[in-house]
């Protein structure tokens, strides 16, 4: 077997192409970066978020990370607002955020639906099964690496 056979590496390419394909999708269908719309889809989901869980979700920089979020703020995209009696701050959708996260939020559905339609639902149901499980695994062996950092 080589390398390039192995579910892995498949699951990785597939991955990738997404990936690329997404980041040309969303530059031209909403003018965002990768990482700003990264950052669009995780506050949309889980707003408000201070700043710290923000850069755990998107996986960026925290430095890197405000910059962007500054720049979405004055974009109208953003908000940020000091939460009250501490120094967190909040971020959240503006409503033009909002607008265009609910736009985002077709699109991917779309998207989806495209990928799986060659799916019967014995299929789909069982391929979610096979990635929940294997996400469980590459969640376990990511605590293993950790582990060994610490």
């Amino acid at each position: 077997m080589q390398l390039g056979d192995l579910i892995t590496m498949r699951m990785i390419h597939f991955f990738n192409v997404l990936r690329r394909s997404s980041i040309l999708a969303q530059r031209r269908l909403f003018a965002l970066t990768e990482a700003e719309a990264r950052i669009m889809v995780q506050v949309g989901a889980h707003a408000p978020l201070s700043l710290n869980r923000l850069s755990e979700l998107t996986f960026q920089d925290r430095c890197q990370l405000s910059r962007t979020v500054k720049g979405l703020v004055e974009r109208g995209l953003l908000t940020r607002e000091r939460r009250p009696g501490g120094p967190t701050v909040d971020i959240c959708l503006a409503p033009a955020g909002r607008e265009l996260h609910d736009r985002m939020v077709v699109r991917a559905i779309t998207r989806d639906e495209r990928l799986t339609a060659p799916m019967d639902e014995a299929d789909e149901q069982a391929f979610r099964r096979i990635i929940e499980a294997m996400i469980v695994r590459a969640e376990e062996m990511l605590e293993e690496e950790r582990a060994f950092g610490a």
